[in-house]
């Protein structure tokens, strides 16, 4: 039985879902636009990108209301004539747009003028707000009026808000302005570069000014807290050992020094090679008998595929990516196996710092429209010698996979089976007890939200 392990890492500031709707969520969406806005900018992003990115990009607050009042009185004006005063009003606000959008372009801030300095995460959690600083230099001889700062198209499963306005930047100053960011799909989502927005003169439109600034942010699965799994876990013979450092109340032969890496423990360090060399060195340990874990996350969605099946992917995801995070905070080594497009098999050792990359692999991981079953049993078949535990985190029960885990047991390996699925699996898996008991079916809901004890 593994422990209570500790809380998932948290994302780069991740408020509750009640301060994202507070700080604006997609670019536009901002603290006191009423909610038919907002329901808008996001349906004309999805649907229509080019007028959602108007939209919500070269408009400002100000400026989408006045939009919409003079789509309304100039459809209704012509039919009053031309000498109404509500004609006159709605030619008023085209010329206002059209000169608020001349003037601004012209006055505008030029790339050469100002210089950007965006402080974006690497990784963050699916779903979570993240708070985006940006340092604005005005390198130039004048003063600049109503900035704000947000990403320039930023990638759809993405939504970005904006920073509140700046009023006047003057030559030689420096501000730093912060805006939301919610990565609402998980995956690898590349960002251009931010987007400095004036509003200048009439706060009706913005014109932008763009810098270099491409940056790639890791969007891992969200997850709940595990409190406790029940692993049947044991140690097994490792031909040649495995190289590990982080190590409590086992026996290890010392092989040699490397240079220390985040999360070695401080104990390891080799004081004299550390005063020889003048870096930080930590002694290498080699153990010939350990605990190894394969954590295999099933990614068979078949092709004519519906959306309770991609759910259930989804879930299943994020439970592997929680089994990862209990299993990390343990002396255990993880062997992650999964099919997306590719074959992905990552060993991860003893350390704190290795569910990162647990997390990154689990964050692209694609769905497979083909059964990997056939792919996945070769893969692991020379790994499973050494491998103590499996947990495995199937889409469904049927005949294939319960082969699969089959096999898994006639090499020697404790199994503990999970199934993340709407509705009942195609077979009943009550009669399939291993180790651990029968496999345990889920719901999507229940895989993401955590549990005290799985």
């Amino acid at each position: 039985m593994i422990p209570d392990a500790p809380p998932p890492p948290d994302a780069d500031e991740v408020p509750s879902a009640e301060v994202a709707r507070d700080l604006g969520g997609p670019l536009g969406l901002s603290t006191g636009m009423p909610i038919i806005g907002r329901r808008l900018g996001m349906g004309l992003r999805a649907h229509m990108p080019g007028t959602g990115h108007f939209w919500l990009t070269k408009l400002s607050p100000t400026g989408r209301v006045l939009l919409i009042v003079l789509i309304l009185v100039g459809a209704g004006a012509p039919g009053l004539g031309i000498y109404r005063p509500l004609y006159y009003f709605a030619s008023f606000l085209l010329c206002l747009f059209v000169i608020d959008h001349t003037l601004g372009l012209l006055l505008r801030p030029r790339p050469s003028e100002v210089k950007i300095d965006r402080i974006l995460p690497d990784r963050c959690a699916a779903g979570s707000v993240v708070t985006v600083r940006t340092r604005i230099e005005n390198v130039g001889s004048r003063p600049l009026f109503d900035l704000a700062v947000s990403e320039r198209r930023p990638p759809p499963p993405c939504w970005v808000g904006r920073s509140p306005y700046q009023a006047r930047l003057d030559p030689g100053e420096t501000i730093e302005l912060a805006y939301p960011m919610i990565p609402s799909a998980r995956g690898a989502h590349d960002f251009e570069s931010p987007a400095l927005l004036t509003a200048f003169p009439f706060g009706m439109h913005h014109a932008g000014t763009y810098t270099d600034g491409r940056h790639r942010l890791l969007a891992y699965p969200s997850f709940g807290k595990l409190g406790t799994i029940d692993l049947p876990v044991g140690t097994k013979h490792q031909p040649g050992g495995l190289a590990l450092v982080s190590r409590v109340g086992e026996s290890e032969e010392f092989i040699g020094n490397r240079d220390y890496l985040p999360g070695d423990r401080l104990r390891d360090l080799d004081q004299r090679a550390w005063a020889r060399l003048g870096r930080p060195v930590v002694r290498e340990f080699q153990q010939e008998y350990l605990c190894r874990i394969a954590l295999i996350v099933d990614t068979f969605v078949p092709k004519k595929r519906d959306q309770e099946a991609v759910d259930a992917f989804e879930a299943a995801i994020s439970l592997g990516a929680a089994v990862a995070d209990a299993v990390s905070r343990l002396e255990y080594v993880i062997d992650l196996f999964a099919v997306g497009p590719d074959l992905y098999h990552l060993q991860a050792g003893r350390s704190l710092a290795y569910l990162d990359s647990i997390l990154d692999i689990l964050a692209c991981i694609e769905s497979c429209p083909t059964s990997p079953f056939h792919t996945l049993g070769p893969a692991i078949q020379e790994e499973l010698g050494q491998i103590s535990t499996a947990v495995v985190v199937l889409l469904d029960w049927d005949e294939e996979r319960a082969r699969f885990v089959e096999t898994l047991r006639q090499c020697g390996v404790a199994e503990r089976v999970l199934v993340v699925r709407h509705g009942e699996p195609t077979l009943d898996p009550s009669g399939a007890a291993g180790a651990a008991g029968p496999p345990k079916v889920l719901t999507p809901s229940e895989a993401r939200s955590g549990m005290e004890r799985l």
